[in-house]
């Protein structure tokens, strides 16, 4: 039997995921020979993920990775989907995620696709609850929890580098996510160099930017902020900043970057420059092959494959998300700020969860 971690649970969650994605790396042949049997779409036909929170940012930061693949990908929030699924087609192949099973959007969407006929994975975490019943197939990740009420790290990277696999299934390809566990363990390392200086002064609200797939990243980022902090948070394409949220920030707001392919760096240089000349401090997560020197500050990962550098990005904003946390007083190992408010804390159960109310969980 193995010592327990030295680590906070959180923190040894973060930790972890390079030996997470190692384990689906070594499951991968199950997880590709599943997308080839049964996401394989017809002539003209799509992939469609669905999924709430974590499950919709990932079903975004996959598209990148997808699309190389030659194959249309469609990341729909389960909202979407439960009230439009009849604009699927025969061809399309559905993926739903909740590691839960019981998120109720995504419950009511699967439902919907299944009365529609289409052909439906689950990709859960365990059983798979009221889902893992509904869809055609499921696949789990077998990742065990280290705490109850954990914010989501492990299992996103995990859900995302499974969406991959699948992907390469369905698209008859050999998956290649090589380099992705050297990129997550130096974005661990680079956090913990960078993030203790950034947080001395807490921002009054943070902005995620990004472009392309790392959009749902940025999306990612934001949720957990909103999840480990009483900060304000937003994501946004980084064009589209410039255009609304800029206007109502305060400078004392900290913008983050992600630039991981070379287009997007570009545009964030110029971005980050700029942004300094009101006197607003940035963080970019970038990579030695698209660095954004003109950030305040930068976390930067090793250069790796634009399609595959979300399983990386997504590592220094779960670390920044716990440093503020910390920095503002808050235990991100157990979340009491949000379940000692009882009522918001019931409240978001009839928003999402109706089964759970009363549980604690």
């Amino acid at each position: 039997m193995s010592a327990p971690s030295p680590l906070p649970p959180m923190r040894a969650d973060v930790a972890r995921q390079p030996e997470v994605l190692a384990g689906l790396v070594a499951r991968a042949p199950a997880f590709t020979a599943l997308g080839a049997e049964l996401l394989r779409p017809g002539p003209g036909g799509r992939i469609v993920t669905l999924g709430c929170g974590d499950g919709a940012f990932a079903g975004a930061a996959a598209a990148g990775y997808a699309a190389r693949l030659g194959l249309d990908w469609r990341a729909t929030g389960a909202l979407d989907l439960a009230l439009g699924a009849d604009t699927l087609r025969p061809d399309d192949r559905v993926i739903a995620m909740s590691m839960s099973g019981n998120v109720d959007r995504t419950v009511e969407a699967a439902r919907a696709v299944q009365a529609a006929g289409i052909p439906m994975l689950a990709l859960v975490n365990g059983e798979g609850g009221k889902l893992g019943t509904i869809a055609t197939r499921k696949i789990s990740l077998d990742l065990a929890d280290l705490a109850p009420f954990l914010c989501g790290t492990a299992s996103y990277t995990a859900t995302l580098a499974a969406l991959m696999l699948l992907a390469a299934g369905a698209a008859g390809a050999a998956p290649d996510i090589a380099g992705a566990e050297d990129a997550q363990r130096a974005a661990i390392s680079a956090g913990a160099t960078v993030l203790p200086t950034l947080v001395r002064r807490v921002p009054s609200g943070v902005r995620l930017l990004a472009a392309r797939a790392e959009l749902g990243t940025a999306q990612y980022g934001a949720a957990k902020l909103v999840e480990l902090t009483r900060l304000p948070a937003w994501s946004a394409d980084l064009e589209e900043f410039a255009h609304s949220q800029y206007w109502s920030m305060p400078t004392s707001d900290l913008v983050v970057v992600i630039a991981t392919g070379a287009g997007v760096a570009a545009y964030a240089r110029e971005s980050c420059d700029a942004l300094t000349e009101l006197g607003v401090t940035t963080l970019a997560i970038d990579t030695t092959a698209t660095p954004v020197e003109s950030a305040t500050h930068r976390i930067t990962l090793p250069a790796l494959a634009e399609p595959i550098a979300p399983l990386a990005s997504a590592v220094p904003l779960q670390l920044l998300a716990y440093a503020l946390a910390e920095a503002t007083g808050l235990d991100p190992n157990t979340r009491l700020h949000l379940k000692n408010d009882a009522l918001r804390f019931k409240v978001s159960r009839r928003l999402t969860r109706r089964s759970l109310i009363g549980t604690g969980q």
